[in-house]
């Protein structure tokens, strides 16, 4: 039996998994690496100073300068520059901060890939019914070659199944939807060959169509199904009417 969308869903479920996964260690491995620059480069250029035994060593004897043969003021020394306004320390100041400019620019751009990556990924795997409805050329379909004849008993029993569902859920969305999925399961195990480009919904209007006079009725009771499990649209009992009548027209074609 057909089991595609469901299976198509979980794919997609999966990959918005892995793609949150590789973009929330991508920025917390960012965020830290800026942390650590902006601390470093707030500490500023590390001072080392000699201990207390790590000094000149002193000599055995100590020389006593001479004294000042008149008083004057001791000269004047040029002020040291503060490490603040080292050239060393600029320097090293504009490499961090590029440093951390060059991380947050990668991690914009690989945060940029992964998430167009995501968006690409929801528009491949979007369900067909938030496209257009296709308009199935109805002709096209019937005179289509086929590799098998389906079995016309699983066909003739999935019709008189769906029909049952469409009377007895309660909710006419569930039913509708219902009765299509039961018509793709039959179509699948009624025997006939399914193109390699040919998705569930076109198969089975292919083979449950095939026979004279239904094919509008199969494509009708399509695009209703699309509408109500892939458009948002709230059926009401006029649809279930609407898809019991393309119902009863398609197993009088199958009789």
């Amino acid at each position: 039996m057909s089991r595609s969308e469901p299976s198509a869903l979980g794919e997609e479920r999966a990959a918005r998994s892995r793609s949150r996964h590789l973009l929330l260690p991508l920025i917390a491995i960012t965020g830290l690496f800026a942390v650590v620059m902006f601390a470093v480069a707030a500490q500023g250029l590390p001072q080392f100073s000699l201990g207390p035994d790590e000094g000149p060593s002193s000599t055995s004897e100590e020389v006593v300068p001479p004294a000042p043969m008149e008083s004057s003021p001791p000269p004047m020394e040029p002020p040291e520059d503060s490490p603040e306004d080292s050239p060393l320390l600029t320097i090293i100041g504009f490499v961090l901060a590029a440093l951390v400019a060059a991380a947050v620019l990668a991690a914009a751009y690989f945060g940029l890939r992964l998430l167009l990556r995501f968006l690409k990924g929801l528009w491949r795997d979007r369900p067909l019914a938030r496209q257009e409805v296709a308009h199935v050329d109805a002709e096209v379909l019937v005179g289509a070659a086929l590799d098998a004849e389906p079995d016309e008993a699983t066909i003739r029993r999935g019709i008189a199944e769906a029909l049952r569902t469409i009377d007895e859920r309660p909710a006419p969305g569930d039913s509708i939807v219902a009765a299509w999925v039961g018509l793709e399961e039959s179509a699948a195990d009624a025997g006939a060959g399914r193109g390699a480009n040919e998705t569930p919904s076109e198969f089975t209007v292919r083979i449950i169509g095939r026979r004279t006079g239904i094919a509008a009725d199969v494509v009708t009771l399509l695009a209703l199904y699309e509408q109500v499990r892939f458009g948002g649209r709230d059926a009401d009992e006029g649809d279930r009417a609407t898809a019991s009548a393309c119902l009863r027209g398609i197993q009088a074609g199958w009789r």
